[in-house]
């Protein structure tokens, strides 16, 4: 009795061992798309093939208008919700240059998120992935995760298709379901991918090139879009630059 208990105490701690340690504040460390001069470079900041737009993603595209990336006009004649002090919400956070840490627990992996100062939660206690969230939709969505070998693969639904899914005006709908791959791929470096299955949007799956980004040592500071600062800026800065 006693070494069966053993042989298990053995087993569990040896599977807790093989989960990869994601603990630590992370940053963007390279790849997808960017500024400069690999602004020019695709349609989405997320890097990877050019979508294949459904006519209805199409013309969601084309209704968004980004103050930044290859199709960028002056912010005060864009619509970009972030203009008004609203959520940026999950995929754009990803793929912004901003700080996220992660806090690993037994059933769950939370981000905490410079960019707004927003968490989420990854559920890792084996629940099922739901085909529907009732209470949503959530401008942060709603995450199951599981571990591959090293890598976390989290699938997440139920987002607000009123956010962006990066800063160049890329869209999706709210049947969206996102699949992200975590990688561990050093000491201090992890690479993530995402694919998105919205079949009202994209004729077929779409997937980003990966993201490598590095473990900081800095903490994670507060970063909050105040609607008041926001007016402030936009009346100062942004208006004027476009002759308002």
């Amino acid at each position: 009795m006693r070494r069966a208990l053993l042989l298990g105490l053995i087993c569990v701690s040896s599977a807790l061992a093989q989960t990869p340690d994601l603990t630590g504040v992370w940053n963007r460390a390279g790849g997808a798309g960017g500024t400069g001069a690999n602004a020019a470079k695709g349609t989405t900041q997320w890097g990877g093939e050019t979508p294949s737009y459904t006519p209805e993603g199409l013309a969601r595209y084309n209704a968004n208008k980004p103050g930044k990336g290859p199709r960028q006009i002056p912010p005060a004649n864009g619509n970009d919700p972030l203009g008004e002090s609203n959520p940026p919400g999950l995929y754009r956070t990803l793929v912004y240059n901003r700080p996220f840490e992660f806090i690993q627990s037994k059933d769950k992996v939370t981000q905490l998120f410079e960019w707004a100062k927003i968490w989420r939660n990854i559920w890792t206690d084996g629940r099922p992935v739901p085909e529907d969230v009732a209470a949503g939709p959530y401008w942060y969505g709603y995450s199951v995760g599981k571990w591959e070998g090293d890598t976390l693969v989290v699938n997440t639904l139920a987002l607000d298709d009123r956010a962006w899914m990066d800063e160049w005006g890329t869209p999706f709908s709210g049947d969206a379901k996102f699949t992200e791959r975590w990688k561990k791929t050093g000491p201090d470096r992890i690479e993530l991918t995402i694919t998105v299955n919205d079949p009202a949007t994209f004729t077929k799956p779409w997937t980003s090139a990966p993201i490598t980004f590095a473990r900081q040592k800095e903490e994670v500071l507060e970063m909050i879009f105040a609607p008041m600062d926001e007016k402030v800026f936009n009346d100062r800065i942004r208006n004027p630059a476009a002759g308002k």
